[in-house]
């Protein structure tokens, strides 16, 4: 851990309550006895970015990126050395995120796939937007850490969008029952974990207090990263 304090941008608002989910995270993560000891972040809720699984499977990425790029340099350029962004989908840039920043991106992916591993799961249920899967960034992630990936059947797997897109996204708290549903179909599969891989997901987690050794945020484990990476002490 440093012991100089770096600055965190975070390119939210996909969407703006996971963007909260994050920042109050990172918040209640923090080990402190006063308010200068917690780590300094610049907050940019871009609400208006059009849908990220949309714009990956329909072909208008470019798009996408033009106007994240142009938020990413806004945000350094307010001084900010490091970039999260709260939102598994997003990561489809990973790699130009992290040129952007010159290497200082804290990539949820990664992160998580190194949570994951620390913990000695073996066979890991994805549950994620159709755009993140089509990018299959947490299956080579994961993979390449010796970690199996399953992802739900077509017919859960419309649920999962269903929970996402029409529910959380709406502002409702989420359809426990659906999501038992999704996850009992998952651990019949044989997997150890399942891992929440967006950012809803996350915020249905806390609507609902998920907790126990089968469900695992990817936004713990980037909450994790950003306290650490810029200065701050973590912990659960």
């Amino acid at each position: 851990m440093s012991s100089k304090k770096h600055t965190l941008g975070i390119l939210g608002g996909m969407g703006p309550e996971a963007t909260s989910v994050l920042y109050k995270r990172i918040t209640d993560r923090t080990v402190v006895s006063c308010d200068q000891e917690h780590i300094n972040i610049l907050i940019y809720s871009h609400a208006e970015l059009p849908d990220r699984t949309g714009c990956i499977l329909c072909g208008e990425s470019e798009k996408l990126w033009d106007q994240l790029a142009a938020d990413v340099r806004m945000l350094k350029a307010a001084g900010c050395e490091y970039l999260a962004v709260p939102c598994n989908t997003c990561h489809f840039f990973s790699d130009r995120f992290r040129e952007e920043m010159d290497g200082r991106f804290i990539d949820m992916i990664e992160e998580t796939a190194c949570y994951v591993a620390e913990r000695r799961y073996h066979r890991i249920g994805i549950l994620a937007t159709d755009g993140t899967r089509k990018s299959d960034l947490y299956r080579k992630a994961l993979e390449a850490r010796n970690i199996e990936v399953i992802y739900p059947d077509e017919l859960h797997q419309k649920d999962v969008m269903k929970l996402i897109y029409d529910q959380i996204k709406r502002g409702e708290k989420g359809d426990k029952h659906l999501f038992q549903g999704i996850a009992q179909h998952m651990h019949g599969r044989g997997c150890e974990a399942v891992l929440l891989a967006c950012t809803e997901l996350s915020v249905f987690a806390v609507n609902h207090e998920l907790a126990g050794g089968f469900y695992i945020d990817a936004m713990e484990a980037l909450a994790k990263s950003c306290i650490e990476t810029c200065g701050g002490v973590y912990s659960y």
